[in-house]
């Protein structure tokens, strides 16, 4: 009898701190088990086995599955709800909305600044930016879910096929939520596709979908997923010539009267762009008239900082409306017919309570559409709360003047509940499949399936196809990820896209990130993982698994079938792949491998009877990850990491096409000690952090951020955090919640931390894993910076923190209402540490109360700063400004400068300072300069494509500035 090796293997497992983001299959169980790198997902036995052995086996595969976690995410544990709201308020304070005018002069604004071309005079770069990074994206093994390296690029959520593709020729395209459009002409050479990025002349590169009929390409903008970064868009583009040039269509609307749901106020917008500062969520063209277009819209932002996502709103009026619009001119003009309830025609301005505070997310014609005696369209829209008749699936029989509501929504209490559909022919009728679900994965929240085999019957009759298999598929984010597809001509095949299994991955699932049925939902099978898997157990028992298979990564946006197969390309927060076209029936994994009985076991064996062949990862090329800050290594300006929107933090010591990915996740801030590189942190999101002791090896990742995550304090969705840049301080690291928290020595002595706080393993709140301490005044009751010192600009978050080399003590600070803090003497015991409030100080009247977006502290003074400030001087018109030079007197005042001059009203992401005195400051659409002296300010460089920058990280002795944006990787600029 043979001994068995008990390799309970996980590639990341645990965050718990995500408090209780994730249905677990037990919520009993215990983190108890051993991280161990396998070279697949999957342990095996073997007949030689005894039955007390193969019994232990199981037991121990059980306890690994039911302690899954899902990776952190702005998609996950408040997701995208939790961060919209946070930075919509961040942008918006101390108003309640951002006003449409704002938006629109904004871009506007942008506009003018790149007519005046770049900055002159002996300072200016003469350099164009370049990419630095990365186009070949790469996770390794043990930090994905199947066990197989994978290459990764941002969030993709839009797919368009020419039908005439073929094996020679197989033209796609891609959008991406803000790294703009893609083209491949060779969508079919397995790992080996290439891509062109097209979308360059775009206003934005924020894209919500893709329509392709009759050699034209439309590209809607604006991302339509309601999420923490969904930015907004300027409108429709059309081209016909794949995506070679451009037309940008008028799309004129107005003026039209609009009402703003809660306000009770109206407006009256246009004539003006109807999609300006909107997400497109569908463009359908009438086949019998190419000249009429319908197209959805919803809510969307602009502006991204580095310490959170964007935001949704609901601007007040006057601003173009979100719903249905029609156009018989081929989007010239616009008319508003629907806004997602029963109102129209008769009151189609938002007033009628059911009419939609989110947007309509999809928009279809009926198969059987001839514009004539068929005119029925299908319209999806987001409820308003509590209005019984709104939300869920809408029909028009009259070409969109009159619509009836003929599937009710899921949870009418719920402004988050989002109903996707298809629409088919089936034997002579329309069937239509409806995948439906909320925020929330819970009781009679939960996802459900349904499916009409009439969807023009006077009332349709939709069967309840949920089961096991699909129950749940978008977990609690269904208004963020949710796909419904069926292929054209194929009736029969259903889709649906959502969040992740991560409960059941691997064990009764394979993560269900894509599930498929081919006899008209009857049935499910997953096509997460591939079959590329060694069925054959070694000789020695419970060896890992030679062969890890292909897997997708979770939250899912978009699909399309290549015509004539069933090889699918799949859209998702990591990117693409594609499956092969065939099927595999690995369902012996069931037993063999996951060692399942009972309704598990069938409920596996269904799931992986036809798994694809084969996921090609087809992302390589592909540069828009959506970074939110990048950091550089003291010792090599050429060393960066960076954290990325649900893709982790990636590292590079200056190659710009490879870079690692060292820790999973969703990617904030993080930053390198300033003596010893080795020496690393990374975030994921809220207070969560690690930090790491090895150069980055991703098996060696601790926790350390467990008192912060365990206190009474909230923070920004991407919580501010610094390493000291002094090398007197090699081992301090800064935190902002709601007060600034500080450990001296790298969390903790390092043998403790990676004995009990593996990152894999270990509570995020679990005592021991860290050693931060709030730092304030000693017997102060109230430590957080965010109300004390008085009632005014109360609330909120710290926004940012920054320190200087040059000086050991002091430090700047400020939240998201505008509270400046700076304090002298930040290394002292923690209850001795004091702050100065500035923002209150008697030459202090003209500073903006709004969300604080960057600090740079002067090297040559450090009582001397340069502020960023987010939001916009609409909402503070006695406040206005967008940058500040503040400088402290050391006995109580300061000196407030406004040098925003010229720069447009609108928000300002981050600052960085040149030592020659220049300032870089970056927003939604680039990055601007104000030279040292000037007034006036310039874009900076050429060549950065048209996306928004989260953030600036500047190296003046290596004569580099890099961009973080928010969508097309990373990027530099040398400086002169």
């Amino acid at each position: 009898m043979k001994t068995p090796r008990w390799l309970i293997g996980t590639r990341f497992v645990s965050h718990l701190r995500m408090a209780g983001a994730v249905t677990l299959m037990s919520a009993a169980a215990a983190m108890a088990f051993v991280a161990v790198k396998p070279s697949g997902p999957l342990l095996v036995t073997n007949s030689n086995s005894d039955n007390q052995a193969t019994a232990k086996f199981r037991e121990d595969r059980e306890e690994l599955f039911r302690n899954k976690r899902a990776l952190p995410g702005p998609e996950r544990d408040g997701g995208p709800l939790l961060a919209a709201e946070l930075e919509y308020a961040n942008r918006a304070y101390p108003a309640k909305d951002i006003p449409f005018s704002a938006i629109a002069n904004a871009t506007t604004a942008w506009t003018n600044v790149r007519a005046r071309g770049v900055g002159r005079g002996p300072n200016a770069p003469t350099s164009a930016w370049t990419l630095v990074g990365p186009s070949h994206a790469n996770f390794p093994d043990v930090l994905t879910f199947s066990g197989a390296a994978y290459t990764t690029s941002g969030r993709i959520t839009a797919l368009a096929v020419d039908p005439s593709c073929s094996t020679r020729r197989c033209r796609v395209w891609a959008g991406a939520a803000g790294g703009g459009i893609w083209r491949t002409d060779n969508a079919l050479s397995g790992n080996g596709v290439n891509w062109t990025f097209v979308s360059g002349s775009f206003g934005t590169n924020a894209i919500g979908t893709l329509t392709y009929t009759g050699g034209v390409l439309y590209a809607g903008t604006g991302e339509a997923n309601a999420s923490g970064d969904s930015a907004a868009g300027v409108g429709i583009y059309k081209s016909i010539d794949g995506g070679i040039t451009w037309t940008a269509l008028a799309a004129t609307i107005g003026p039209i009267t609009t009402f703003s749901p809660g306000t009770g106020t109206n407006g009256t917008y246009g004539p003006g762009n109807a999609f300006l500062g909107r997400s497109i969520s569908s463009i359908v063209v009438d086949p019998t008239n190419a000249a009429h277009l319908y197209v959805s819209s919803s809510r969307g932002v602009r502006g991204v900082s580095s310490v959170t996502g964007g935001g949704t709103s609901n601007p007040p009026t006057p601003r173009p409306p979100f719903g249905l619009f029609e156009s018989t001119d081929g989007g010239a003009t616009f008319s508003f017919i629907w806004d997602g309830g029963d109102g129209c025609p008769a009151v189609c301005d938002g007033t009628n309570p059911k009419a939609t505070i989110r947007g309509a997310n999809e928009v279809r014609l009926d198969p059987g559409w001839n514009g004539t005696t068929n005119k029925i369209l299908y319209g999806g829209a987001f409820g308003p709360t509590g209005v019984a008749g709104s939300g869920g699936v809408w029909r028009s029989t009259d070409g969109g003047v009159t619509w009836t509501q003929i599937k009710p929504a899921l949870n009418v209490a719920r402004t988050d509940d989002r109903a996707e559909f298809a629409v088919t022919t089936a034997s002579g009728t329309t069937r239509m499949y409806v995948g439906e679900g909320t925020g929330s994965d819970a009781g009679a929240n939960r996802a459900r399936f349904y499916r009409t085999d009439d969807a023009t019957a006077a009332v349709p009759f939709f069967t309840d196809l949920t089961t096991t298999q699909n129950i749940g598929y978008c977990t609690a984010q269904c208004w963020y990820d949710n796909v419904v597809y069926s292929p054209p001509g194929k009736p029969d095949v259903v889709y649906l896209g959502g969040s992740y299994s991560y409960g059941s991955y691997g064990f009764t699932t394979n993560g269900r990130a894509f599930i498929r049925s081919a006899n008209a939902g009857s049935s499910f099978t997953d096509m997460t993982w591939d079959a590329t898997t060694n069925p054959t157990p070694p000789d020695t028992c419970c060896q890992p698994n030679p062969v890890a298979p292909n897997g997708q990564h979770p939250d899912s946006h978009a699909i399309v079938e290549i015509p004539g197969t069933d090889s699918a390309i799949f859209g998702t927060d990591g990117g693409l792949m594609r499956s092969s076209g065939a099927f595999a029936d690995i369902s012996s994994q069931c037993t063999t491998y996951r060692g399942l009985s009972g309704a598990n076991l069938a409920l596996c064996q269904q799931l992986l009877s036809a798994v694809p062949t084969f996921l090609y990862g087809i992302n390589k090329g592909l540069s828009t990850l959506q970074f939110q800050s990048l950091s550089v290594a003291a010792d090599n300006p050429k060393h960066l990491q960076g954290g990325t929107q649900d893709n982790g933090t990636f590292e590079t010591y200056g190659s710009a096409v490879v870079w690692p990915q060292i820790i999973y996740g969703d990617g904030g801030q993080s930053g390198f000690s300033a003596t010893n590189s080795s020496m690393r942190f990374n975030s994921f999101f809220g207070q969560n952090h690690d930090a790491n002791f090895r150069n980055g090896d991703p098996l060696k990742w601790v926790i350390i951020s467990a008192p912060i995550a365990g206190s009474p304090e909230g923070s920004n969705f991407y919580a501010p955090i610094i390493a000291d840049p002094n090398p007197a301080n090699t081992g301090t690291i800064f935190e902002g919640s709601q007060s600034v928290w500080r450990t001296q020595d790298w969390g903790g002595d390092q043998a403790t931390l990676e004995a009990n706080c593996p990152e894999f393993t270990t509570s995020g709140t679990q005592p021991g894993c860290g050693d931060f301490v709030q730092i304030g005044p000693a017997g102060d009751t109230d430590l957080t910076l965010t109300t004390n010192g008085g009632t005014t600009r109360a609330g909120g978050f710290v926004a940012a923190i920054a320190r200087t080399a040059s000086n050991t003590g002091t430090m700047w600070a400020a939240t998201t209402t505008g509270r400046v803090f700076i304090s002298q003497n930040a290394d002292a015991a923690a209850g001795s540490v004091t702050y100065t409030r500035l923002d209150t100080l008697p030459s202090a009247t003209a500073d903006p109360g709004r969300f604080v977006s960057g600090i740079h502290v002067d090297p040559a003074n450090s009582n001397h700063a340069w502020i960023s400030y987010s939001g916009y001087n609409f909402n503070t018109p006695s406040e206005p400004g967008h940058v500040f030079s503040v400088t402290y007197d050391g006995s109580g005042d300061a000196t407030w400068t406004d040098i925003s001059y010229d720069f447009p009203d609108f928000p300002a992401t981050g600052i960085a300072a040149d030592s020659n005195g220049d300032l870089y400051v970056s927003n939604d659409f680039g990055v601007m300069r104000l030279a040292n002296g000037a007034t006036s300010w310039a874009v900076a460089g050429t060549g950065l494509p048209m996306v928004e920058v989260a953030g600036l990280t500047i190296v003046p002795s290596a004569r580099k500035l890099y961009a973080a944006t928010h969508g097309r990787s990373a990027w530099q600029l040398t400086l002169p």
